[in-house]
Order: structure tokens, then sequence, then C-alpha cells
């Protein structure tokens, strides 16, 4: 393995966040958003996962402070990691359009592979897609 590629797979397993743990948050935003709270039934329902699951990755983002829970047993997002989940909404819905009309990529394909990278790529790369973007489809 090149000294280069290894530079890129510790860059990677250094993610601020990963897959998991955006998909959770991501489903506690919504849920909030969409009822006024997020209760960890909820999320396990919303993440298609058990509830004993759910729970133990919730404890895990609890321990990094990426989440709290109120006295009602509400899970609540930092503003930190509110601010995070709308990023990863923005390049979701870029990549997931780029994709599809750009790439002419199926439904399918354009989501899933929007999802894989949605949170893994640095946010001033996605603003300069973005704008690249705006720049050749006018």
């Amino acid at each position: 393995m090149s000294h280069e590629s290894s530079q890129v797979w510790k860059e990677f397993e250094e993610n601020d966040i990963s897959h998991s743990a955006a998909h959770y948050l991501m489903a506690i935003d919504e849920l909030r958003n969409d009822y006024g709270y997020a209760r960890s039934v909820d999320i396990a329902r919303e993440l298609d996962i058990t509830p004993g699951s759910c729970s133990t990755g919730l404890k895990a983002l609890m321990k990094k402070w990426f989440i709290t829970e109120d006295k009602n047993k509400f899970i609540l997002l930092s503003e930190e990691w509110e601010r995070l989940v709308e990023k990863i909404q923005k390049n979701r819905k870029l990549f997931h359009d780029f994709f599809k009309n750009h790439l002419w990529a199926n439904e399918e394909e354009s989501i899933v592979t929007a999802c894989k990278i949605e949170h893994l790529i640095p946010g001033h790369i996605a603003r300069k897609l973005e704008r690249f973007l705006e720049k050749c489809w006018k």
C-alpha cells in the first residue's frame, strides 16, 4: 500500500461522523421536524432496527455529546450537530440531484450513492461542486 493511499484511509477513519451516526442524527432531526419530538422507539422504527440496537446506538451518541435526552426522554440534537445534519441533508440533495439529473443514474442508484458520501465530503468541496453545477447548467 502506498503512503498516499495509507493517508487517505486514515483520514476516512478520522471522519467526524460515521455513516451510522449520520443516519441516527438525520432520523432524529426528521422526527423532531415532523412530530416535534423524537423518542428512541420512533428512531428505531424510522431506521428499521430493533429497539435494543437503537438504545445501544443512542448511548454511543450521547457519550460523544452528539445528542442529549430531556426530562420526557425526548432525544435532542446539540446545536453543533443540528448544523451538521443540515449540511449532510444539503449534500444528500446536491449529490442525489447530480447523479440523477446530470449523470442520468436511476432514482435508486442516485439515492444510495448520495447516502454513501453525504457525510464524508468536506463542505467546501461540496459547495465548489454546487457552484460548478450552477455555472454549467444555467
